[in-house]
């Protein structure tokens, strides 16, 4: 197929052209704003900078940092010199930042925290090998000495530099198949590899994101996926090219920035879905006895309603001034606690659970499902607003110029549209390959550069494809059975009293789980049965109705077995989080991480009698 952008940068000089005196990057606080016009003038500024201070074409570069409305500009500067772009976030453990940057071959750094510069610089071979540092944090940080490291340069000064009488060089071009990014994987199930991107990868991800996603310029969204992420940093282009003012915020300040600039656009992974829903569940309880009453008759009514939309298109018509009634008298009220009547959500990073989607929907926020990895150069598959509701509980279809092929997993033979198997997806986006790792290569590619993506799913009769689980997430019960645990997961995770969950019992003959509780459900539970809010694992009466809530969501499951019910439960204190380990940085859980680390307490569940 001919694309409509050469590469990366052709993205950038025809958006910067485009859409030259609107907003292109903004902080929270509205501190820094950048045009597109500025966008552009610092990126090639930068490019030339980098050239400099000894950058070269195919050097690496490792960029560690948080979001920012420079990272874009940064990582592109590096990309258009033909260098390629090493980035994780900076809250990551060290020791990771620190594989990353070895394993990578990296002769630069760019960083955010001057607690990883000093990290890196404690090691001689760094300092003898590393051309530059350069630190785009807080410009009042204190530098380490120059007699000690006189390497590290600082964003801002560099930028001073920059006027209106700079000479700057704005003809670069960039190979469109060489590597623009080696982004490590998040290590859900294995140790992190290292995805070698190609440019003009993600300059077609961008492309076929434009046709399924109708985004207005001059709008605002608000970013929550980590720009180190393919898929977050895919969305960002999005965005970016179709002249939004992309805005950058801390997440512990994310509902407010949302409810102060009430943004068009927001993407979000299912985690952020979940405390989403949390809020509007709270600003139900806070409108009173007498609205939450209404509140949950209304609810009923539209599950049902929603029921008989999805099954007869004559119904939806027919009940449609009924729907809009009980939207005006109650859902906008709830929904305007968070966001606007024009706020569209992306979802992606993980299978969204059925109950949150059917929530959304009910409610009057729409959403817009799609799905990709890493090694897609972020996404591949997409529903549009309209699709979505169509066809409920799918991530859409695949792009012009990407292939879906479903294949048993054992044999490698293609399925049939509904049935079962393992996604494999080919196209121009998939990654070239694993930084010096032929063994992952090797099991990741397949025949004609198709790649294993290692989920479970099936593409329905009108092609959508629906995701089920990790393969790897399948456990295999001492008798056999086979369970898909997060299918099960995304169901109990419906109630109330549950933070976050993983299910275990692999080799075992029940199912248990680790359990993150709601403390705040916890203790009203305790209140209204006049019991004592102890240690809820030392707590057999609210155990006993834990599990039974749990397995009554569980058994909602299509195609539910009698096996597939939890058993026993422990609970933890200490969520999952990114800081911890047990999330990556896009909020997905690290299963086998999770499990490794509760060992002792899970193996205690099948001691006990």
């Amino acid at each position: 197929m001919e694309y409509k952008y050469k590469s990366l940068f052709d993205v950038w000089q025809v958006s910067c052209k485009k859409y030259s005196d609107l907003i292109a990057f903004s902080d929270n606080k509205e501190k820094v704003q950048i045009t597109y016009k500025q966008a552009f003038k610092e990126l090639c500024f930068l490019a030339q900078e980098f050239q400099t201070l000894g950058l070269k074409k195919y050097d690496h570069v490792c960029l560690f940092a948080g979001n920012s409305p420079r990272w874009l500009i940064i990582e592109q500067a590096i990309i258009t010199l033909g260098a390629v772009c090493v980035s994780k976030n900076s809250e990551i453990n060290i020791k990771e930042l620190d594989f990353v940057f070895n394993n990578s071959d990296s002769i630069a750094l760019i960083t955010d925290k001057m607690e990883i510069i000093n990290h890196f610089i404690d090691s001689e071979s760094f300092r003898e090998n590393v051309k530059f540092v350069l630190y785009i944090g807080d410009e009042n940080a204190k530098y380490p000495p120059p007699n000690e490291f006189s390497k590290i340069y600082n964003l801002n000064d560099i930028l001073k530099g920059l006027t209106d009488e700079t000479p700057i060089k704005t003809d670069w071009e960039e190979e469109p198949f060489d590597t623009a990014y080696i982004n490590y994987t998040s290590g859900t199930s294995s140790s992190p590899k290292g995805a070698m991107l190609p440019n003009v990868g993600m300059s077609y991800v961008v492309e076929e994101l434009q046709k399924f996603n109708d985004i207005k310029a001059g709008k605002t969204f608000v970013v929550t996926f980590p720009l180190s992420s393919a898929g977050g940093k895919s969305f960002n282009l999005l965005c970016f090219s179709q002249g939004c003012r992309v805005m950058y915020t801390p997440y512990k300040e994310f509902y407010e920035v949302i409810n102060k600039y009430k943004p068009e656009y927001l993407h979000c992974a299912p985690k952020i879905m979940q405390t989403m829903h949390e809020k509007l569940m709270n600003a139900v309880k806070e409108k009173g006895f007498i609205f939450k009453h209404a509140y949950n008759i209304a609810f009923s009514i539209s599950k049902l309603i929603q029921t008989l939309e999805r099954r007869c298109n004559a119904c939806a018509k027919i009940l449609k001034p009924f729907k809009n009634f009980l939207d005006k008298k109650v859902y906008k009220q709830i929904r305007n606690t968070l966001l606007t009547d024009e706020t569209i959500v992306f979802v992606g990073s993980a299978h969204l659970a059925k109950p949150l989607e059917d929530y959304f929907d009910i409610i009057g926020i729409p959403l817009v499902q799609h799905y990709g990895l890493t090694e897609t150069t972020g996404l591949a598959v997409s529903n549009t607003l309209e699709s979505q509701k169509k066809h409920p509980y799918t991530v859409g279809v695949a792009f012009e110029g990407t292939t879906i092929r479903i294949i048993n997993p054992e044999t490698h033979k293609e399925m049939k549209n509904g049935e079962v198997g393992l996604i494999t997806l080919g196209g121009v986006e998939i990654l070239k390959e694993y930084y010096k790792n032929e063994e992952a290569t090797k099991k990741a590619i397949l025949e004609e550069h198709f790649l294993n993506t290692g989920d479970l799913g099936y593409v329905d009769k009108e092609g959508y494809l629906v995701v089920l689980s990790r393969y790897d997430d399948v456990i295999v019960m001492s008798n056999g059975y086979n369970v898909y645990t997060p299918l099960l997961e995304n169901e109990a995770k419906d109630s109330e009293f549950i933070n976050q969950l993983v299910i275990a019992g692999h080799g075992k003959p029940y199912l248990t789980a680790v359990i993150v509780l709601n403390n705040v459900e916890y203790h009203s539970w305790c209140e209204k049965n006049s019991i004592s809010a102890i240690d809820a694992n030392r707590n057999d009466k609210f155990k006993t109705f834990l599990i039974e809530n749990l397995n009554e969501k569980i058994k909602r499951k299509n195609d539910w077995k009698y096996y597939e019910k939890l058993k026993k439960v422990y609970f933890t204190s200490e969520p999952f989080t990114v800081e911890n380990g047990l999330l990556t940085g896009t909020l997905k859980v690290k299963y086998q991480k999770v499990i490794n680390t509760y060992k002792k307490e899970i193996e205690k569940l099948y001691e006990e009698k």
